[in-house]
């Protein structure tokens, strides 16, 4: 029936409107929506992690992710990380958990959702958040907790609730009940770190901040009744670092956290062990400096767990890494680095989108691809990392193209180079003069590739080239002005290459102009639209027969988040709902899935967008465009009112619905159109109502009222196909 409906939906809307019989406003929607696709765990710091020993996983929760809180929880079963719940505490950083052995609980407390301190506590067993308590600590973020196995309660410590200076309180959940057992012994601190030693039946605490300017490096001990100081040497002052208990050493595991500089913040990376009596520096390589990850210590697989945090510059990460007792290694990345700058192109052929470069605080030269599910890293070498370059797939050669973009100390590159699939090989040195911050199209009529623009040695580009796979040939020097950070498709169904905005001489002279190349000439085919602006992407949907326009950045130095489709006539908004404003991300169009995809970004000049991948598509078979392809599809924006109404003549019965989403007058709607099957619309009726009968659905006399509805002189006009 849905495949009926798309092919007749104009005529059908046309018959409903002369008819009176009231039915879908349209059939086979065209709802295009963004769906995130990035595989778990996303880049953050200041989340929060504990081992459930009985299960043997890590869980995971909540953390900063650069523009919100999350509250998502994950599992880590030592090989996969899956997401178990976004059901529970509210989003949240800056909180504290641990996992309770006795009760088989992983317990929460605290953090922070941009605006409000939180002071509530929760449980996680396995399946479901429940809330346990909104009494006890004040409300506080950057706190830290550990569980006393020895005498079966939760201990914590500090944090930061508003006041200062900060909290130098000590309390124990029971799992009933909070109380406090001292406010003695460290001074008022924040983000510190806690972990319980096992073997000696104490809760070791190192570090934290006591304000602005001042970071601690002192070593506490608390063994249920009183603290003592342990240790004022060891790892330099610091807070927000990590810290584990390693059971099958019996050592506490110490890394990186942020020191104070000169006249900054200072990352550290070093690895330091606590055997009770003194600190010893392990490692100085393994993962990057940074702060705000979280730590575990994994007692079946016997490594120490490390995720996330905030490396140089506020750059997050989803990183891990495992400490075996000797040795970091690191973790499969679940996604690449968040980036900025960085191309992509889908390779057909394989099936893949394709993904090199761009800059994440340096030059990237790594190159990955996406299945639709999974991020794969195939290569770190081939081209010199670089940023702002351009990419397209030849599908008629089966290679993906790269040429120029920018490298260090200001470097404009012009080298060619192809991927096919297994190896990058430099094609040419010649052609284009070097250049960033151009765009290119592959043109699958013609087989070539198309370039214009750029920013090259002499200043904005205006030119256009073509690659043949072989040699680089000047076509044109006439056309849009010259510019770079515009962006190009090709669409296939009209043969032309399209182009938009971009920069050109500052950002007062940002353009959102569209022009279209078909192989001999620029025209311009309108000057209306999205808003000017530069460092968008832009992807042809051979699906839908538009091209796709996402983000990018205005006069204004407002970063967008709109998105845009060019039908070869007009430009339309279609969302400005999705990924969040972005500008120097990537997009591909993966023809395979009829989705067009999206990575990373900038999120204004300054802070990572991190690694998340977006998807934008039709749901298949979502004629009702309520995001789900499901049985209310047979029937999108069905008649819906209380009463059977036919024509201009009330059945006097409720209009039921009657399966697959649609209703009765759905069904004598689906009589008046559809005559080639029943002799005439008072038959077809009387079919389905004597279905709806023996079905339990009417009684007999209200069968006999719509069939007389039906049979009313005048009621229903008649249409073609009807006697």
């Amino acid at each position: 029936m849905t495949s009926l409906r798309r092919v007749l939906g104009v005529f059908l809307l046309t018959v409903f409107a002369t008819s009176g019989v009231e039915g879908p406003a349209a059939f086979g929607a065209d709802c295009p929506r963004w769906v995130d696709r990035t595989p778990p765990p996303e880049p953050r710091a200041n989340h929060a992690m504990a081992y459930d020993s009985a299960r043997n996983v890590t869980v995971y929760f909540g953390g900063w992710q650069g523009l919100l809180q999350s509250s998502e929880t994950l599992e880590f079963d030592g090989t996969t990380w899956t997401q178990v719940s976004e059901i529970g505490p509210s989003p949240r950083s800056s909180h504290a958990m641990a996992y309770d052995r006795a009760r088989g609980v992983t317990v929460l407390f605290g953090g922070y959702d941009g605006s409000v301190y939180k002071g509530d506590t929760w449980e996680w067993d396995g399946a479901t958040w429940t809330q346990r308590s909104t009494s006890g600590p004040s409300p506080r973020y950057g706190h830290a907790i550990a569980y006393d196995s020895a005498r079966g309660v939760t201990v914590l410590f500090g944090g930061n609730d508003g006041s200062y200076p900060y909290r130098d309180d000590t309390w124990e959940w029971d799992g009933m009940t909070w109380t406090v057992r001292s406010t003695t012994g460290p001074s008022p601190r924040v983000r510190h770190a806690m972990a319980y030693d096992s073997a000696r039946g104490v809760t070791v605490l190192f570090g934290g901040g006591a304000g602005y300017v001042t970071r601690l490096g002192d070593t506490w001990e608390w063994d249920g009744t009183t603290w003592t100081q342990r240790s004022t040497s060891g790892p330099s002052p610091r807070y927000g670092h990590g810290m584990t208990y390693d059971g099958s050493r019996r050592v506490t595991l110490l890394f990186g956290g942020s020191e104070l500089g000169a006249h900054f913040a200072v990352l550290t990376g070093d690895t330091w062990e606590w055997d009770g009596v003194t600190w010893t520096l392990r490692s100085t390589t393994g993962p990057s400096p940074r702060y705000g990850h979280a730590m575990v210590y994994d007692s079946a697989r016997r490594v120490a767990l490390l995720l996330g945090g905030a490396q140089v510059s506020y750059l997050l990460t989803s990183e891990s890494w495992e400490w075996d007792g000797a040795t970091w290694t690191s973790g499969s990345e679940p996604s690449p680095t968040p980036r900025y700058g960085h191309a992509m192109a889908y390779d057909s052929s394989r099936g893949v989108t394709v993904l090199f470069g761009g800059n994440d605080g340096s030059y990237m030269g790594d190159t990955w691809e996406w299945d639709g599910i999974v991020w794969t890293q195939r290569s770190t070498t081939g081209p010199r990392p670089r940023s702002s370059l351009a990419m397209v797939y030849d599908s008629a050669r089966g290679v993906t193209v790269l040429f120029g973009g920018g490298g260090t100390s200001g470097t404009r590159l012009g080298d060619t180079w192809e991927w096919d699939g297994t190896s990058w090989a430099q094609r040419s040195a010649t052609g284009p003069s070097p250049r960033y911050g151009h765009a290119m199209a592959f043109d699958s009529e013609r087989g070539v590739t198309v370039l214009f623009g750029g920013f090259g040695i002499d200043g904005y580009d205006g030119d256009t080239w073509e690659w043949d796979g072989t040699n680089w040939t000047e076509r044109s020097v006439t056309g849009p002005s010259p510019r770079l950070f515009h962006a190009m498709g090709y669409d296939t169904a009209r043969g032309v290459v399209v182009l938009f905005g971009g920069y050109s001489q500052s950002r007062i002279h940002l353009a959102g102009d569209t022009w279209e190349w078909d192989g001999s000439s620029w025209a311009q085919r309108s000057a209306t639209g999205p808003s000017a602006r530069y460092t968008l992407a832009m992807a042809y949907d051979s699906a839908r027969g538009v091209t796709v326009l996402f983000g990018g950045e205005d006069s204004l130095q407002y970063t967008m988040g709109d998105t845009w489709e060019w039908d070869g006539i007009a430009w339309t908004q279609r969302s400005t709902t999705g990924p969040g404003p972005r500008l120097r991300h990537a997009m591909a169009y993966d023809s395979t899935r009829a989705a067009a995809v999206t990575f990373s970004g900038d999120t204004d000049a300054y802070t990572g967008s991190g690694n998340d991948t977006w998807e934008y598509s039709t749901p298949p078979s979502d004629d009702d465009c309520d995001g789900t392809a499901n049985d209310e599809d047979a029937c999108p924006d069905s008649d819906l009112r209380d009463k059977l109404i036919i024509g201009h003549c009330d059945t006097g019965v409720r209009n039921e619905l009657v399966g697959d989403g649609c209703t009765m007058g759905d069904r004598v709607a689906e009589c008046l159109n559809d005559p080639k099957n029943h002799d005439d619309l008072a038959n077809c009726v009387g079919e389905w109502t004597m279905e709806w009968v023996n079905n339990g659905i009417l009684y007999r006399e209200e069968a006999a009222a719509i069939r007389g509805c039906v049979r009313a002189p005048g009621t229903i006009p008649r249409q073609a196909g009807q006697r």
